[in-house]
């Protein structure tokens, strides 16, 4: 077979460097998923002591695409070299000095296609491997906050998010400092001066931002709650869910998520109800006008009986007779919900709800509702009585 055609030269590159160029962009598109599943099954075989199998998934969701990235940038830069020769001789621009002693410009630097070629291969490369330290911190602090959750550390869970916060700002720091040094061929040491200088006039620009910082520091020192502590900061009122760089976030108890700025939780007053342990509900019920004393005491001790066996609440609850009100025997009912992680408020109340329901009608004939009745008869006066008119004359 005569393959001298692939000795061929075509824009100073043989048939034959074509060839390796396109089959290996191809090998990139076609194998990068199947080879990156292997690394990453590679890299969980390191972290699975520190893991259970249950975060296997999350550990290949987190690091697939960094891994991806990483050789598929690795394939086109190989890919790329086989026609260096070539892309070494396309000049792009050139910069030009003027020389005194021959009074004439001359080239001092010659940017050629290949130049751009190695500068987006480092660039891409120092960008998904920082992904890469950024997603595995990620999983990281993941199995960590779940172990902290299965012994119900609060503490941990609210200084771990953060602490991941700050250590992958100081990677993806590390990393654009990096790609300034190493891509663009900046003075790092000079630009880190320079910002030094220039730091009174960020720290002005970026006040809020560093009021925010200052004040999640100042809620880890002083505690004023924990994850998952039932509190009200401002009018808003909830569960904390995260504490952040800049905002806390509050899941309240319609399920909407709420972010506040940090330095509002120094500088407003906050409440938090999980010191009390529980939480009190009081509310009232309606019986109709012409129970018997002993049905009215039966319905009250079932009521009772109902806040007693609904699970998730706790202390002492009481039923009592409160007020005769304008259509109906006002029953009032006190009873404290348990205050943790575990128990959903929201449903407590609602099987108190259903249980008193229930109870209504089944001693108390139902709810009584608003009514009116018309008196027949001269109206009852007292205080003035009517005087007696004179006999009309004719």
């Amino acid at each position: 077979m005569n393959l001298d055609f692939l000795q061929q030269v075509y824009f100073g590159n043989t048939v034959e460097l074509y060839l390796r160029f396109a089959v290996i962009l191809l090998l990139a598109l076609l194998l990068k998923r199947y080879i990156s599943s292997i690394f990453t099954r590679l890299f969980y075989t390191v972290f699975r002591k520190f893991s259970s199998d249950y975060f296997g998934q999350q550990f290949k969701e987190l690091l697939l695409r960094p891994v991806e990235g990483l050789i598929v940038t690795v394939f086109f830069y190989i890919a790329f070299y086989q026609l260096s020769i070539s892309l070494d001789k396309v000049i792009l621009f050139r910069r030009m000095k003027p020389v005194k002693e021959a009074g004439k410009d001359v080239p001092t630097t010659l940017v050629t296609v290949m130049d751009i070629v190695d500068h987006l291969f480092f660039l891409f490369l120092l960008f998904y491997f920082v992904l890469l330290i950024s997603r595995l911190l990620d999983f990281i602090f993941l199995v960590l906050v779940n172990k902290a959750k299965e012994r119900d550390d609060r503490e941990r869970q609210q200084v771990l998010p953060l602490l991941k916060d700050v250590l992958k700002v100081i990677v993806w720091a590390f990393g654009v400092l990096s790609v300034l040094g190493a891509v663009f061929h900046v003075n790092v040491a000079a630009l880190v001066a320079g910002l030094g200088v220039g730091g009174i006039a960020i720290a002005f620009a970026a006040k809020e931002s560093l009021e925010n910082l200052l004040a999640s520091f100042m809620v880890m020192i002083d505690k004023p709650f924990t994850i998952g502590d039932w509190v009200k900061i401002g009018g808003v009122e909830g569960n904390i869910e995260k504490v952040g760089f800049r905002s806390t976030r509050i899941r309240t108890f319609d399920k909407s998520v709420i972010s506040i700025p940090n330095r509002q939780l120094i500088d407003n007053s906050l409440e938090n109800f999980s010191e009390r342990g529980m939480r009190r509900v009081v509310f009232s019920v309606g019986a109709i006008y012409g129970l018997s004393v002993a049905t009215l005491e039966t319905t009250m001790k079932e009521i009772l009986n109902v806040i007693l066996k609904t699970e998730g609440t706790t202390g002492t609850p009481s039923v009592q007779l409160e007020s005769f009100g304008a259509s109906s025997v006002n029953l009032q009912v006190v009873y404290f919900v348990s205050v943790n992680s575990n128990v959903e408020f929201g449903k407590v109340r609602q099987q108190v709800y259903l249980g008193v329901y229930e109870t209504m009608y089944r001693h108390a004939k139902g709810f009584a509702y608003p009514t009116q009745f018309e008196i027949s008869g001269p109206e009852v006066n007292e205080v003035f009585p009517p005087v007696a008119q004179p006999p009309e004359t004719q």
